[in-house]
């Protein structure tokens, strides 16, 4: 008798995260991965990879999915930035709207588990971010910063869905700033600046998780009865500061009110993306616990925050760009 193989479709495959996952998944021959993005395939032939390039807004994705018939998704795509071709109406369509239609084409296929990355910015930005976050805290977001506002929307989406469809199992994890090999993405950019800007008074703490984490996380949820949600997050959290020693960059700590000078002039400039709004973004990060998951999967981080720096700055002066087993 022939291996029983399980199919798994995988949204935002092309992506740093999605090709850590897919390149893992594919080592199990049991596995048959479905892997879309709307980047042209990055991955080497391979028997039990299957790949198509599609936008999520498309009417031939949906196709695509039925015709496929997953057993189980794991929806990674995500728009990360707005860009100058990017408006919010269109990563509004991209995140929250083709989200829901791939929810309703799950349960149209009877998909069994429908897995899904969201963020901890779907907890928002508020001054009562002074203390560790659970999973139990309201999922609020922050309307005037779409990557929050778009991850609390889908959530709140598939908590209506999880009460009127409970068939659908799902798995949602809500990551800090993820960082790997080959990894590109906000933090990143921040790392590569000349010098790491902060607010006085403000420790801007930020919780890391290695890429690979991530994604053993999700395939243990694959293979698993596993469901609810979870925090993703290394152990402890680095602020700014801290961030800066690492690096071995110069750290300067700006009064709140200069930097909201600057941006309400840099914004309609052109000069950056982010307006005045961002001040609080930087002042009230969240941080997450890590308790619930590491209580829940077998799977546990790698790296603590601070290690998880160590290893990506190893990984950029040895030129890494494989998965490490």
């Amino acid at each position: 008798m022939g291996i029983k193989t399980m199919k798994i479709l995988v949204t935002g495959a092309a992506g740093s995260l999605g090709q850590c996952l897919v390149k893992k998944l594919i080592l199990d021959p049991s596995i048959e991965v479905y892997a879309t993005d709307i980047k042209k395939n990055p991955f080497p032939d391979t028997a039990n990879l299957h790949y198509q390039a599609f936008d999520l807004r498309e009417e031939a994705f949906t196709q695509w999915v039925e015709a496929t018939k997953p057993a189980q998704v794991i929806h990674l795509a995500s728009i990360l930035q707005l860009s100058a071709n990017m408006s919010r109406k269109q990563a509004h369509e991209i995140d929250v709207q083709a989200t829901e239609q791939l929810i309703k084409t799950c349960l149209l296929i009877a998909v069994d588990k429908f897995t899904i990355t969201t963020s901890g910015a779907v907890y928002g930005y508020y001054e009562e971010n002074k203390n560790i976050i659970t999973e139990d805290r309201e999922i609020r977001g922050n309307p005037d910063y779409f990557y929050s506002a778009h991850k609390a929307e889908v959530e709140t989406i598939m908590e209506q869905y999880r009460i009127s469809h409970p068939q659908l199992k799902q798995l949602i994890f809500r990551p800090g700033a993820i960082l790997g090999p080959d990894f590109k993405g906000p933090v990143v950019d921040l790392f590569q600046q000349k010098f790491i800007t902060g607010l006085m008074g403000y420790p801007s703490p930020f919780n890391f998780i290695w890429s690979e984490d991530v994604a053993d996380f999700m395939i243990e949820g694959v293979s698993s009865d596993i469901t609810g949600e979870y925090n993703i997050a290394g152990d402890g959290a680095l602020s700014m500061a801290e961030i800066a020693k690492k690096l071995d960059k110069f750290y300067l700590a700006l009064p709140a009110s200069l930097i909201k000078i600057i941006l309400s002039i840099a914004k309609p400039l052109g000069l950056t993306q982010y307006g005045p709004e961002q001040v609080k973004f930087i002042k009230y990060r969240p941080v997450l616990s890590n308790d619930k998951i590491k209580a829940r999967f077998n799977h546990q981080p790698r790296y603590s925050s601070s290690e998880v720096i160590d290893a990506f700055l190893e990984s950029q002066n040895s030129g890494e760009n494989h998965v490490a087993s």
